[in-house]
């Protein structure tokens, strides 16, 4: 027998087991896809390709914007490279995201913060 014993919880892949018991039919059929293991690389790759493919489109609009039309309304000239927006949004994401850390370590109170209470919640101190 192993020293390491496996919740029952968790199926042998290390993977959460799907409760179904309180899922609706209707869930079941609009959200069940999420529950697939390989979904998360699915929609990476596929959001990673529209991307590319997305850009790789851009010159070839601009070049068939027709003479005196203006396909991009850049008031920088780094603004109105292929690709700058979605460049500029992830990066602003990121920061965002990155920021977020911090803000959470400042504002997050200690775990045990619940459990500094002498009396039981609902009831007035007496002296």
């Amino acid at each position: 027998m192993s020293d390491h014993a496996t919740p029952p919880h968790l199926s042998d892949h290390g993977e959460h087991a799907v409760d179904e018991s309180q899922t609706t039919p209707a869930a079941r059929a609009l959200f069940g896809w999420t529950t697939k293991p390989w979904i998360g690389k699915a929609v990476f790759w596929g959001l990673l390709a529209v991307s590319v493919f997305l850009i790789a489109l851009e010159p070839i609009i601009e070049m068939m914007t027709p003479e005196g039309e203006h396909f991009r309304h850049a008031y920088f000239s780094i603004d109105g490279t292929t690709g700058f927006n979605g460049l500029w949004g992830f990066g602003a994401f990121t920061l965002v995201v990155l920021a977020g850390w911090p803000l959470g370590r400042l504002l997050r109170r200690s775990e045990d913060y619940y459990d500094d209470e002498e009396e039981p919640a609902g009831t007035e101190p007496h002296p």
